[in-house]
């Protein structure tokens, strides 16, 4: 066999993974998940990989082109494999694996053209081990599996959203600007009005973010279909509480707070609706409590602005 050939088999691999992948995107069929499939998908994942490690073996000067071939094909169907299976996955299970499969196929790829150039074989086939090992670990293989781990990767964002909040209050930041207040570009610091404004609020984000770091333990209990729902709820309040930090900077709009805070505390409550539990009842009675002060404050503030205008 000749290098033509060798060339021809690495462009056919690659082509063949590239067009698998392109149906990653498309509109999941209405038909039920079969039984065994997550085995089966964990099952070829391992197989690409020892097949990635034998094209590695293949690769080794002088390069065995037969076997080298040989692996390519294999490569080749068990890649169309996984995606036929991620595809066959169900709503944030399948989600899970398309993003996983997407990333590893990506990856080959990028190996491939490595391969196609003379490149660091080695080097290049330990990255695409990294990328499938990455995937294996903890994978989910039900659709409650899958709920929690993306909610865990919530947990993490709103997480540092708060981070941020804490810093903004806090001035952690002030002096680490890089030099962008001096040209005249960076946020400044909080008035006193609006560093008021932000403690009043703290004690209602913190109330949220433990809302939504306490649901994972519910989670294992719940009907699939109060799944669905809280997985779009978190999708949302990340957004919200995101909002509601963006708007507790420097150069406060008090409107703008007011609206972030409302669709904030419609989500949490639609959230903690959905979980009967003493701690749940708990929380919504201290974050009835808060909101009553931060509503308080908002009409003595309504008040003193109406006693200045009129004196």
């Amino acid at each position: 066999m000749t290098d033509s050939q060798l060339q021809k088999g690495l462009s056919d691999c690659r082509i063949s993974c590239h067009q698998a992948a392109q149906a990653l995107s498309g509109i999941p069929k209405d038909v039920p998940m079969p039984h065994g499939l997550p085995d089966a998908f964990c099952q070829l994942l391992a197989n690409l990989r020892q097949s990635l490690t034998s094209l590695g073996l293949a690769f080794k000067p002088p390069i065995t082109i037969p076997a080298a071939l040989q692996q390519l094909e294999k490569i080749s169907e068990q890649i169309n494999q996984l995606i036929s299976c991620a595809i066959m996955a169900k709503g944030e299970l399948g989600k899970e694996w398309k993003e996983g499969i997407s990333a590893v196929e990506g990856e080959l790829e990028r190996h491939i053209q490595v391969l196609e150039s003379g490149g660091d074989y080695l080097r290049s086939t330990g990255m695409v081990w990294e990328t499938i090992d990455r995937m294996t670990k903890d994978i989910s293989k039900d659709e409650r599996s899958a709920v929690i781990r993306r909610w865990k990767s919530h947990q993490s964002i709103i997480k540092d959203a708060w981070e941020e909040f804490k810093e903004t209050l806090e001035g952690d930041g002030e002096n680490e600007d890089d030099g962008w207040d001096e040209l005249g570009l960076g946020e400044g610091s909080l008035s006193d009005e609006e560093k008021a404004r932000s403690t009043a609020i703290e004690p209602l984000l913190a109330l949220h973010q433990l809302l939504h770091a306490s649901m994972p333990r519910y989670l294992p209990q719940l009907p699939e279909n109060d799944l669905t729902l809280l997985l779009t709820l978190s999708e949302d309040l990340i957004d919200a509480y995101d909002e509601l930090v963006s708007a507790t900077h420097p150069g406060q709009d008090e409107e703008e707070i007011r609206e972030a805070l409302t669709r904030l505390r419609d989500l949490s409550l639609k959230m903690a609706s959905v979980v009967t539990d003493k701690s749940i009842d708990k929380w919504k009675e201290r974050f009835q409590q808060e909101q009553e002060k931060w509503e308080s404050r908002k009409l003595d503030m309504s008040n003193l602005s109406e006693a200045l205008r009129d004196a």
